[in-house]
């Protein structure tokens, strides 16, 4: 059964006859459990109160009939992860059923078979639906099967049929064949059956204007792709398809390694979106602004496409400048953080002391270049002086930084004049002393200082159990006086003399105690320098001299560590 051009249909007339490609430029399947439920949960609703459940709006374009097949084939256009769970979800639920005639007939109308599904995503995400619909009960007994897929929307995928099996295992026979009707007749959908791309892009970005709640990525391809369309005669709309397939991967891979490696905190599509701007004012040298948001970035790029539609070839020439420097960002942004993993001079840096969210533009940029490598210790110096000591974010001198090596051709040297004037500017030597020599602890700093102080180059799992340990207790049950120290104690408890690194199992049991208690703990840890101070402990008249004497220390060792030359 054909789908009309615009009308509400039932999921059942749906996939009855036609069959489905997802395209590759479009996003990858990216649902979560949360989406996933509130589906479920209102499946659960509507058989109960005895109501239709509308899901939306998709749209699609009509493609070539292939072969002989009586078939419709179409390519959607929106909406694609809507169908997705509904399918994974259907055919879980068809699985269920024990009538092997009523399960084949239901899987020839709905989902075809392992060779030849219904709805079949381009690329690899085709093949593993394929093995995920056909090859379950062998792929759901390894318990660690998730974490081989490597790609973020098999994992979703993966995800989403351990669920629909999770919820549907409840269920008796009937009420699966009941919800597989509800399925089949009851889902609504308001269908578009567009027939050219150019009517798709329009049409999609309307819905982009109306306010419906598209992702940045969505947004900025398909306002490209819209004036592609209307203004090139749609010739650069694979080069921006093409494009946006490296963007949306290489997204997903920051995801996954962001979640394997504990990096990268709260990075989002917005993320990527705005920190390529922050680098790159010149593409946008009439409205750049370095406190731009993700909203007012998007309207940047629209306005500077309305001002060139009537000047096709500048507009061209705009479009190819941003698409290939937005995907080689996004591309090399992910290839960075894959190399973390493995690449030594990366892991203290990037996973010990973790940059800055303001410093990934520059070094992003640095990468590109080839040139991050032989600029990583001043890097490492910025983020300890500047960003994690004095606690300061000075957001625009460092993406006017990042811009102007983007736009120059600076050798290394040149880049590294530039940064050490940024950090002379904020922290030079004389302050990076003063607050070195301040009440520091709780400071984002203090860890990895006594870490490299140490110079024990632990592992990261060793180094994220470490606590900052105070050697004369926070709360001390003990008189401070008697060990040189005067009524400044709540300064003095809290300079860098008084700070070491401790295993968490180890800190617990040493309380309040005075330092000569403490030295079984310290003895037991795998720390050099905490090993060495039980020894000077031990020795005897450990006081406030010895915690001065050792904080000059540890500040003469920062200054020699993080140096600016």
């Amino acid at each position: 059964m054909s789908i009309t051009k615009s009308q509400t249909e039932k999921i059942g007339s749906i996939f009855n006859g036609n069959r489905f490609t997802i395209p590759t430029y479009q996003r990858k399947y990216s649902w979560t459990d949360t989406e996933r439920k509130a589906l479920w949960q209102d499946i659960e609703e509507s058989i109960k109160d005895d109501m239709n459940h509308f899901v939306g709006t998709l749209s699609f374009k009509e493609n070539k009939t292939v072969g002989l097949s009586t078939d419709t084939f179409y390519e959607i256009i929106d909406g694609q992860q809507r169908i997705t769970t509904i399918f994974i979800l259907l055919k879980v639920l068809i699985d269920k059923l024990t009538n092997e005639d009523v399960k084949s007939k239901l899987l020839s109308a709905f989902i075809g078979s392992k060779d030849n599904l219904k709805l079949h995503p381009l690329g690899v995400d085709g093949e593993f639906l394929k093995k995920l619909l056909f090859e379950g009960e062998q792929e759901e007994s390894k318990q660690n099967e998730i974490e081989e897929i490597n790609k973020r929307s098999q994992k979703f995928m993966f995800s989403a049929k351990k669920l629909f099996v999770a919820l549907a295992n409840a269920l008796t026979e009937q009420e699966v064949e009941q919800r597989i009707i509800f399925i089949r007749d009851r889902i609504e959908v308001l269908v578009f059956n567009v027939e050219s791309q150019a009517q798709a892009v329009k049409m999609f970005s309307i819905i982009n204007d109306r306010g419906l709640p598209l992702r940045i990525l969505d947004k900025t391809k398909s306002i490209l792709m819209l004036y592609s369309t209307l203004h090139l005669n749609e010739e650069l709309n694979d080069m921006i398809n093409e494009s946006f397939e490296k963007i949306f991967d290489s997204y997903d891979d920051l995801l996954v390694y962001r979640d394997k490696l504990s990096i990268l905190g709260r990075i989002e599509e917005n993320t990527i979106f705005t920190q390529h701007y922050y680098s790159s004012r010149r593409l946008f040298p009439s409205t750049w602004n370095n406190r731009d948001g993700a909203d007012t970035i998007f309207d940047n790029l629209k306005l500077k496409c309305e001002e060139l539609k009537e000047k096709p070839s500048e507009l061209e020439s705009f479009i190819i400048e941003y698409l290939y420097d937005f995907e080689s960002f996004a591309v090399s942004y992910s290839n960075l953080v894959k190399e973390i993993e493995t690449k030594s001079i990366f892991q203290k840096p990037f996973r010990y002391l973790e940059f800055t969210a303001t410093l990934y533009p520059i070094l992003v940029r640095l990468y590109m270049q080839g040139k991050l490598d032989a600029l990583l210790p001043i890097l490492e110096t910025i983020e300890v002086r500047v960003y994690k000591l004095r606690g300061t974010n000075p957001i625009a001198d460092m993406y006017w930084l990042s811009s102007f090596i983007s736009e120059n051709d600076l050798n290394v040297e040149e880049i590294k004049e530039h940064l050490i004037n940024f950090s002379e500017k904020f922290v030079n030597n004389h302050v990076f002393r003063t607050y070195l020599d301040g009440a520091i602890y709780g400071n984002g700093a203090v860890k990895y200082i006594l870490s490299e102080f140490s110079n024990d180059n632990p592992d990261i799992e060793t180094y994220k159990d470490f606590q900052v340990e105070h050697v004369f207790s926070k709360e001390p049950n003990f008189d401070t006086s008697s060990y040189g120290f005067a009524e400044d104690y709540e300064l003095e408890k809290n300079r860098l003399g008084n700070l070491g690194l401790l295993e968490k199992s180890l800190n617990i049991g040493l309380g309040n105690l005075p330092p000569i208690n403490k030295v079984d703990g310290y003895l037991k840890s795998i720390n050099t320098n905490t090993r060495n101070l039980a020894g000077e402990i031990q020795k005897g008249s450990f006081n406030k001299l010895n915690v001065d004497n050792r904080r000059n220390m540890i500040v003469d060792f920062c200054i020699n560590r993080f140096k600016l030359e």
